[in-house]
C-alpha cells in the first residue's frame, strides 16, 4: 500500500468522524422527514467506511500511470461533456442528455468497452429518471423525447 493511500484513507476516516459528530449534533429527523443532520451523517458514514477500506485493504500491484497528456485529454473531455450536459439538458431533455453524458464519461474518459458503457449509461439514465420523476416527483425536462403522463 502506498503512502498516498494511507494518507487519503486516514484523512477520510478523520473527516468522516468530524462530519458524523457535526451531523449528529443537528436534528436527524425521522425516516419520513429527514432533518438537517441526516444527510451529513450518511455522507460521514460512507466517507469513513471508504477511508477504512482504503486503509485496511491488502496491497496491490501498482499500475503505471497514464501519460500526462493522456490525463489532460481525459480531463478536458470530462469537463467539456459536463458543460455540454448543462447546456443541452433543457432542450434535449433529461433522459437523452444523461445517457449521452454517462456514455462519454464511461467510454472515452474511463476507457470502458462499448457494451459496458452503453448498458451502464442506459440503465443509470432510466433508473435515475424513474427515481426522480416517479418516486420523488421532481420535474425534469422531457426535451425531445415524449414521456408518459405519469412520469
Amino acid at each position: 500500500m502506498s503512502l498516498v493511500d494511507r494518507i487519503v484513507g486516514l484523512t477520510a476516516v478523520l473527516g468522516g468522524i468530524l462530519l458524523a459528530i457535526a451531523g449528529w449534533q443537528l436534528d436527524l429527523g425521522t425516516s419520513k422527514l429527514p432533518g438537517p443532520g441526516f444527510f451529513p451523517l450518511l455522507i460521514a458514514l460512507a466517507m469513513g467506511g471508504l477511508g477504512l477500506w482504503l486503509l485496511l485493504r491488502p496491497g496491490r500491484d501498482e499500475k503505471p500511470l497514464r501519460s500526462e497528456s493522456s490525463r489532460w485529454i481525459s480531463f478536458t473531455l470530462a469537463l467539456a461533456s459536463i458543460v455540454a450536459y448543462a447546456v443541452l439538458l433543457q432542450d434535449v431533455g433529461y433522459l437523452i442528455s444523461t445517457f449521452g453524458l454517462l456514455l462519454i464519461q464511461l467510454r472515452w474518459v474511463e476507457k470502458q468497452n462499448w457494451r459496458v458503457s452503453l448498458l451502464t449509461a442506459g440503465m443509470a439514465a432510466v433508473i435515475s429518471l424513474v427515481v426522480f420523476r416517479v418516486f420523488l416527483k421532481v420535474p425534469l425536462p422531457p426535451g425531445i423525447l415524449p414521456l408518459p403522463a405519469g412520469w
